[in-house]
């Protein structure tokens, strides 16, 4: 026993002291494997982060990362200790200053090999939950951290009996219209009002268009023919009304409640009223007691929601995700533009479409787009609205998408009447027969429908198959 406690101590170090430069060589070559290993596992953390199912890098993959740049730093350390000593000691190198250096670099290369060992991950990383994105009770509407924040305090006014007028304000694009539709059918669902109407308002607030509106939520027929007339019957009809909810979309001007015959709540009686506008003016002229802005998405979820339009999935190559990227900033955070270009492009399966795509909103200028009044990130909702148009495939759906452009602002457009004009018009070609026209502006609508460019109205299509 007593040898074996004396006599392998005194080998060790003897192989220690003998084997010095082999011990230094094999280090080199551990370092070489480890720097290899390094590049393979951040090249796969790289692809990882790239794609929708592996956002978020595990947690052992970082710490092994850390802890093998740790490892090369010390390499390094006694790389140049080696060095140092060689030129102190030149050809008599002192055997102790061998011994615990050698000791110490096996160690090493211990720690470096199991390292190597371990480089080989089953998984890299998990689905994230998509970043400051959550659905509300729609299931196809998606909502931003800026909107989730307006939503909820949106529903923690209506709860206040002293606040009756809510301004929710943001511009063109932004998804001001969809965050109101939404707390409309939240509150249904809730019944917190015994009626929500909801009134698209427009850039030209004609008084008379918004009390007709109002009236065919309430089948409420006018008999009297003047504005003010009407105004009276609405009054007091709605004083009559408990808890009412009236939601007053896309205002451009200030316009007098009492001139359309909106009360507000009083005693349980009455009105509250949510109004959308384009700035924050529009909300102080109205005197609104809450005022909610609505912001544009940031760059994560900005990314996210174009991603999941386009249908970029995990097979998509490095290269189109990259120039994608650089695609969706162009679109400045804005929701219409997002989706709409995100659709138009959905199709484009190789690097250089989506080059094009990128160069041409580069250099597409506003002068292109025509008459557009909006500053900053509304311009580039047109831009992108306008490149979307350009890449519908066919021309008879461009058409059928003209057509529609020609009706009024938020003008609920009916298929009977879209077909007797194309039928008309000739839109589609000398057709034998209306039939014929009907299947194709129906197959024109649908693909405009998928491609964002027409928005799907519930009356029309339960009253106008």
């Amino acid at each position: 026993m007593m040898v074996n406690y004396l006599v392998k101590p005194i080998k060790q170090s003897i192989r220690y002291s003998f084997r010095f430069r082999k011990i230094v060589q094999e280090l080199h070559e551990q370092q070489k494997n480890l720097k290899r290993e390094q590049t393979r596992v951040k090249e796969d953390v790289k692809e990882a982060e790239l794609q929708i199912q592996t956002q978020v890098i595990e947690d052992y993959v970082d710490e092994w990362l850390t802890n093998a740049e740790n490892a090369l730093n010390d390499v390094q350390s006694l790389v140049h200790r080696v060095e140092e000593n060689k030129r102190c000691f030149g050809l008599c190198p002192t055997w102790c200053w061998r011994y615990r250096l050698s000791k110490e670099i096996e160690n090493k290369i211990v720690y470096i090999s199991k390292l190597v060992e371990d480089s080989h991950f089953k998984r890299i990383g998990h689905r994230a939950e998509l970043p400051g994105l959550e659905f509300f009770t729609s299931k196809h509407i998606l909502a931003s951290k800026s909107s989730t924040a307006a939503f909820n305090k949106i529903m923690e006014a209506l709860k206040d009996d002293k606040v009756n007028m809510i301004g929710v304000w943001g511009m063109g694009g932004v998804g001001k219209t969809t965050l109101v539709i939404e707390v409309g059918k939240k509150t249904k669902e809730l019944r917190c009002f015994h009626k929500v109407i909801e009134v698209v308002v427009s850039q030209t607030s004609i008084i008379e268009n918004i009390q007709h509106k109002i009236a065919d939520f309430l089948n409420l027929k006018f008999e009297k023919t003047t504005k003010e007339g009407k105004a009276e019957e609405l009054w007091l009809r709605l004083k009559k009304e408990e808890k009412v909810l009236i939601i007053l979309d896309d205002m451009w001007n200030e316009v007098q409640l009492n001139e359309i015959g909106l009360p507000l709540n009083e005693n349980g009686n009455g009105c509250k009223i949510i109004l959308t506008t384009r700035r924050m003016t529009g909300c102080e002229s109205m005197e609104c007691q809450v005022i909610v802005p609505v912001d544009v998405l940031d760059n994560d979820e900005a990314w996210t929601l174009f991603r999941m339009k386009a249908y970029l999935d995990e097979r998509v190559s490095r290269d189109i995700i990259e120039t994608a990227k650089e695609v969706a900033k162009e679109c400045k955070g804005l929701p219409v533009a997002i989706v709409t270009l995100a659709k138009a492009l959905k199709g484009t399966k190789t690097v250089k479409g989506w080059e094009v795509a990128r160069k041409k909103l580069e250099r597409s200028r506003l002068m292109e787009v025509g008459n557009i009044e909006e500053e900053g990130e509304e311009k580039n909702a047109y831009l992108c609205i306008k490149m979307s148009y350009e890449y519908l495939k066919k021309e008879t759906t461009k058409r059928c998408f003209l057509l529609c452009a020609l009706y009024p602002e938020d003008h609920s457009i009916g298929v009977k009447h879209l077909v007797r004009y194309a039928w008309g018009l000739e839109l589609f070609g000398k057709a034998d027969s209306i039939e014929e026209v009907r299947i194709q502006v129906l197959e024109a609508i649908d693909y405009l429908k998928d491609s964002c460019l027409l928005l799907k109205d519930e009356d029309v299509e339960r009253y106008d198959p």
